[in-house]
């Protein structure tokens, strides 16, 4: 005879027998996932960063141009040409680092004829760092640095064949970033409880 309460030998009940899942079934892949073992998220952590903003005169070399350019030259336009590269510096400051960051430019550069020619030079600059962090723990990170030029003003035109100074807005920002797992967020506060939408009638005992 067939135990229709499915209890047990010690007269417990027993729970139903999971439900085989069918390849028909609709529900089959909506499965709530399972809970992370961390429970936490991923962040990005600042272990240094600074920044460099200034106006620069910049000697550009016009020898490169071909010998049919004629002078007078004028510099119409100034920006990158590829990304700045880096590298580490001396510094006398424990609690700052010093990156050497060089910047590809590429110049714009009209004739008196009318005819324009472009140049490539490269900017040179001292890049410093405030460290955030316990100086030991810098290594975890991986420096990022980026870069933005501009013309400052456009330059008149340049009297000598072999050079021409071009001022420049230069923006050099730099930061040594290391991912770190944070903690599980709070969690939100629990509901308070019901509460009757009316005044509850008191008890008395001798009614």
């Amino acid at each position: 005879m067939k135990n229709p309460l499915r209890l047990s030998p010690c007269g417990c009940r027993r729970p139903p027998p999971p439900r085989p899942v069918r390849e028909d079934d609709p529900d089959r892949g909506m499965r709530p996932p399972l809970p992370s073992a961390c429970g936490g998220y991923l962040m990005q952590r600042v272990f240094a960063a600074g920044t460099l903003r200034r106006r620069i005169c910049h000697s550009l070399c016009l020898e490169a141009l071909p010998q049919q350019a004629q002078a007078p030259f004028t510099v119409t336009d100034a920006a990158l040409c590829g990304p700045p590269r880096w590298e580490e510096a001396p510094c006398r400051d424990l609690r700052s680092m010093m990156l050497r960051v060089s910047i590809p430019l590429r110049f714009q550069v009209r004739d008196a004829c009318g005819c324009a020619y472009c140049l490539t030079d490269e900017l040179e600059e001292n890049l410093p760092l405030r460290v955030q962090c316990p100086p030991d723990s810098c290594w975890r990170g991986q420096p990022f640095v980026q870069a933005a030029v501009r013309l400052a003003s456009r330059a008149g035109p340049c009297g000598c064949a072999c050079r021409c100074n071009v001022a420049l807005d230069v923006l050099i920002e730099g930061y040594i970033l290391a991912p770190c797992v944070m903690g599980r967020p709070d969690a939100p506060p629990p509901c308070p409880p019901s509460r009757p939408w009316y005044p509850q009638p008191l008890y008395d005992p001798y009614n």
